[in-house]
């Protein structure tokens, strides 16, 4: 990401921390009157809730409830519950996060996902920056487990909590990324690799978590690897590793019909990605990034590397946020497409076409909020159904909101 959109990145979530409860005038505000426009490439934005302050992820429950949990970056998760807000977050993680440094981007809660066996166990997962005893690093990455209270399914047993994986390192707190369970039942893990000099990057190294996506079995804590890992035996490689090469796979997740796992990976200075994630994956970084060469050909073995299915440069977008192969009904004409979103608010969907080469197309918003929307992550609920969580930057302040991707007419 270009230095210029980092500071407004930090600017942004700096504010969004001091818009708290917006008023109803505020709620009625967000939304321009809509177009009249008929076509398979335009959609609506639907409003969720302006209620929490920096929404970074949203994740449907579970179970037949239907209930919304809407991660704030500051440290608490929320429910949506019958399309209201509940008062009392279902899990607070505030006074856990790390204490040196009170920056937003890095004081914070970044992902959550559920137990594959929930209706069981009532076990979830989230990833949080937590304090480090190591003066010379800021804070740890850390994976945790919690369980859900016995006598309130709306609320989490903060006592519950099981350290699963950690990782230290002095710029650990710019790499949080996401999570997902695979249908494999194993825990896959992305860590980004954009905190330090490029020269000091590790994407390429196999013994860093650096610039990874790290696939392990938690069914025994804190976890133990998969014995089918591509690198497990391999002198000197960290056997968590499932694909590497990568910047930042802010999100990723499983096609529930085909069980592709595809996901967005943040570029740099040139171009930003999406990838389709295999077992022991190299997807370039820090010498590829999207289509770019960033060193010289002929220091390249090209064909050790997985090209992205799509990349696009600066003109289309800054920072691409991920999503999720479509399967809702509320929205035909993007059945089998990828949809994701990019941090500037630039709406895209991706396909193969009859020759089997992936296009991406760009969505048109019919109902742009009347401020500019800045998203943070794309995600789908139970039924399929997207919804983009963010911040818009309006006059009266930086205010939380969450959509629904909604048919144009």
């Amino acid at each position: 990401m270009p230095k210029f959109i980092f500071v407004f990145f930090i600017v942004a979530f700096s504010a969004s921390l001091t818009s708290c409860n917006p008023n109803d005038k505020n709620k009625q505000n967000l939304q321009d009157s809509s177009g009249s426009i008929d076509t398979v490439n335009s959609v609506k934005l639907q409003l969720v809730t302006n209620d929490v302050h920096f929404p970074v992820q949203v994740k449907a429950s579970p179970d037949s409830t239907h209930r919304l949990f809407i991660i704030d970056l500051a440290g608490k998760i929320f429910i949506l519950k019958d399309s209201h807000m509940l008062s009392h977050p279902f899990l607070d993680l505030t006074n856990r996060l790390e204490n040196k440094d009170h920056a937003p981007n890095i004081r914070g809660v970044y992902s959550m996902v559920f137990s594959p066996q929930f209706a069981q166990n009532k076990k979830l997962y989230v990833c949080y920056n937590a304090p480090t005893r190591i003066d010379s690093n800021v804070c740890k990455l850390v994976v945790s487990e919690f369980t859900v209270s016995d006598g309130n399914p709306d609320v989490a047993d903060s006592t519950s909590e099981r350290r699963v994986f950690e990782v230290e390192g002095h710029t650990v707190q710019n790499d949080p990324c996401g999570m997902a369970f695979g249908p494999d039942g194993y825990l896959y893990i992305s860590v980004g690799d954009n905190g330090t000099p490029m020269k000091d990057r590790k994407g390429q190294y196999l013994d860093s978590y650096l610039g990874k996506l790290l696939r392990i079995n938690v069914d025994k804590l804190p976890y133990t690897v998969p014995p089918d890992n591509p690198f497990v035996g391999t002198r000197g490689a960290k056997p968590e590793i499932w694909a590497y090469g990568l910047r930042r796979l802010w999100r990723f997740s499983f096609d529930k019909e085909t069980n592709v796992l595809i996901g967005g990976d943040v570029g740099d200075k040139l171009e930003e990605e999406i990838d389709i994630l295999k077992k022991g994956g190299n997807y370039g970084w820090p010498l590829i990034e999207g289509d770019s060469i960033r060193v010289n050909k002929d220091t390249l073995h090209l064909a050790n590397f997985i090209a992205p299915v799509a990349a696009y440069g600066r003109k289309d977008g800054i920072c691409v946020m991920g999503g999720s192969i479509y399967h809702g009904q509320g929205i035909p004409y993007l059945d089998g497409k990828y949809v994701f979103g990019d941090f500037n608010g630039n709406l895209f969907s991706l396909a193969k076409d009859s020759s089997g080469k992936w296009q991406r197309t760009s969505l048109k918003v019919l109902n742009k909020p009347a401020s500019p929307f800045i998203i943070n992550s794309c995600d789908i609920d139970g039924d399929g159904e997207v919804y983009f969580s963010g911040i818009l930057n309006a006059k009266e302040g930086a205010i939380g909101a969450v959509y629904k991707l909604v048919r144009c007419w």
